[in-house]
């Protein structure tokens, strides 16, 4: 899993557009209260007004443990009353979040000021935003809700419990698991690239003869990680992957970036990432893994035979 660093420029700038945004969604919800039929209206109201209003900046920008404390207020008065149930689901409302809007804030703008390009738990799948330039929206990332809806419904817009994702991860792998922040890492709080390594073997056990393994400390936040996205098995489906870097250490020395540098790119000035970026197709710098599939994947498999 990659790591999303809060601090960033970027990712102030993204949170400060979602807070706006997502107030003016979220009250423009709770004045439609009146609309809701079958429940009782001046209850959830009520239950707004006491409950909920000091909280919305929290629900919506609030650190992960500080989501989880207010859940845990919340969800009591939530599992007693089917109709408080029905007003947060319907304030706090995620399909409505995702719908392909021209004229308010919703998860394309989210995305978009991301700009995160790969996802976050493979790092093997592109997850680019793309809006034309008449506003039509054409696709993004999925967003996984790293605590799930079902449990904490007052989270279902949560900047972060919104993790920009592939579908393969978000919808065919994780699916409903709860997550924890105990046991489970989380892109925005948890840096722990390093505790993460893949690595290969020789087995007869595939048709290839290969293996991609990955090394991380036993029953640890990053080895729950690991196993709760399949990270080995989808791994181990791009062999080919790994093939090819055996093949540039088999046909080349292991000095093959200053060898090429030297006598191809001779007299001209090419950086050591943007050689590396040219040759691989991936990122040199961790920080940056982020923007190339597989690019945490290659560097370590890269640093095992010694080219880099």
């Amino acid at each position: 899993m990659l790591h999303i660093n809060p601090n960033t420029p970027k990712i102030i700038k993204a949170k400060k557009a979602f807070q706006s945004g997502m107030l003016d969604f979220v009250f423009s919800r709770i004045d439609k209260i009146d609309k809701l039929n079958g429940v009782n209206t001046d209850l959830i109201k009520r239950f707004f007004e006491i409950h909920v209003f000091d909280l919305i900046d929290d629900l919506l920008i609030g650190k992960p443990e500080k989501l989880i404390q207010i859940s845990d207020y919340l969800n009591p008065f939530i599992d007693f009353s089917t109709d408080i149930k029905k007003g947060i689901e319907y304030v706090f409302n995620y399909e409505i979040f995702i719908r392909k809007s021209k004229f308010r804030y919703g998860a394309y703008e989210l995305a978009d000021s991301l700009d995160i390009r790969t996802c976050i738990y493979c790092n093997r799948n592109y997850t680019n935003t793309v809006i034309k330039i008449n506003g039509d929206k054409l696709t993004r990332p999925q967003f996984d809700h790293y605590f799930d809806k079902a449990s904490h419904p007052s989270m279902a817009i949560s900047f972060y419990n919104l993790v920009p994702s592939c579908s393969i991860c978000n919808s065919s792998i994780k699916g409903t698991l709860k997550m924890s922040l105990s046991n489970y890492l989380h892109p925005y709080i948890d840096n722990n690239l390093n505790e993460i390594c893949f690595t290969y073997r020789y087995t007869l056990e595939s048709k290839s003869g290969l293996r991609i393994n990955v090394k991380t400390p036993t029953s640890s936040k990053s080895s729950n990680s690991i196993r709760a996205f399949a990270i080995e098995e989808v791994y181990n489906s791009h062999i080919g992957e790994l093939q090819d870097l055996l093949r540039t250490r088999q046909y080349f020395s292991d000095k093959y970036l200053s060898i090429l540098s030297a006598n191809l790119l001779y007299g001209i000035i090419v950086s050591k990432e943007d050689l590396y970026r040219i040759v691989f197709g991936t990122e040199f710098d961790s920080s940056n893994f982020i923007n190339r599939p597989f690019s945490k994947f290659k560097s370590d498999i890269l640093k095992e035979l010694g080219v880099i």
